[in-house]
């Protein structure tokens, strides 16, 4: 079974940082430091103990695939309805390929999950200031629970569910696939997409189409993302981080910038028909960015937001 985005927010699975499932823990004993357990809930019941309240998970991305490394970008949020974004908190994360807290599967992990600035954010809280991040290797698909911790500022515990798909069933492209070389909109050629960067102003990213940018012999950074109509909130950010990128690697690598819809001007939100580039990718979330090095082939890809030391590192090797 696979379930929507929209299915799995409707049934809890993603952001329920106060998983309901205590009368299921067994205890370690009192204020237990224990960072390992036979099972999900005997581990959440100990790292709760030791903690000073309840943590909200939203992860960014939604195209997880079993048995190659996946990008998992996440945000931190204090419990309850009106919990208040959590900035600057180290965390780290366990992973385990069940839904069910009494299952005897131990779970994997610590796995650090450091907090990665911004380098030029938009402004001060509350608008947002960075993401925390984690490279992981899922073993098998299917449901998989995912349990953060804050290691620095206060002692908080949460919990999120994710769905990872099998290989070959992946929304989109993976690292080691080719890319498929669309002919985004340029200035000089919109491809009916309009405007062609909601942006303000727009960005530079529209000089040259995906097509010609693989066919060049230099390494790419293709963004697709709109910073106007962002429905996760982090394509703004995320492209004002590639653009201090393209500053530092100016000349050595292409970047391409993509729209998520056709015409942001004359529909509303529900009513947007996705570009023909979005479409072609077979996109079911943003924002997306795939490092593509200079043979056509994705290196690296990341979903639902990102910062610029990360963009920055995973080019550098690709370019000179």
């Amino acid at each position: 079974m696979r379930l929507t985005r929209r299915e799995l927010l409707h049934l809890g699975l993603i952001g329920a940082g106060g998983l309901a499932v205590g009368g299921l823990y067994e205890k370690f004993g009192p204020r237990s430091d224990a960072l390992t357990g036979p099972t999900f809930g005997q581990l959440l019941s100990a790292r709760r103990g030791t903690g000073d309240g309840t943590l909200q998970v939203f992860v960014g991305g939604e195209d997880y695939v079993a048995g190659v490394e996946n990008y998992v970008g996440f945000f931190l949020q204090h419990g309850g309805a009106n919990g208040a974004r959590i900035f600057g908190a180290d965390a780290r994360m366990w992973i385990t390929p069940t839904a069910d807290p009494s299952a005897r599967l131990r779970p994997t992990g610590p796995i650090p999950s450091p907090w990665l600035g911004y380098a030029h954010p938009d402004g001060p809280p509350p608008l947002p200031q960075g993401l925390n991040a984690v490279h992981v290797n899922f073993s098998r698909p299917g449901f998989w629970t995912l349990i953060a911790e804050t290691t620095t500022q206060s002692r908080l515990i949460g919990t999120t569910y994710i769905q990872v798909k099998a290989k070959g069933h992946a929304d989109t492209k993976i690292p080691g696939d080719t890319a498929i070389p669309s002919v985004t909109p340029t200035v000089a050629n919109n491809e009916g997409v309009s405007p062609i960067c909601t942006r303000k102003p727009p960005c530079d990213m529209h000089q040259i189409t995906l097509k010609d940018a693989i066919g060049s012999g230099k390494p790419t950074a293709f963004f697709v993302g709109t910073p106007e109509f962002c429905q996760s909130r982090n394509c703004g950010p995320s492209l004002d981080e590639l653009l201090a990128v393209e500053n530092n690697l100016h000349g050595q690598a292409n970047f391409v910038h993509a729209e998520v819809y056709l015409n942001d001007q004359t529909q509303t939100i529900e009513h947007q028909i996705p570009s023909p580039t979005f479409k072609e990718w077979g996109f079911q979330s943003e924002p997306w960015l795939f490092v593509i090095d200079r043979n056509g082939v994705i290196a690296s890809r990341f979903e639902g937001g990102f910062t610029a030391s990360q963009a920055q590192t995973a080019l550098k090797p690709l370019v000179g």
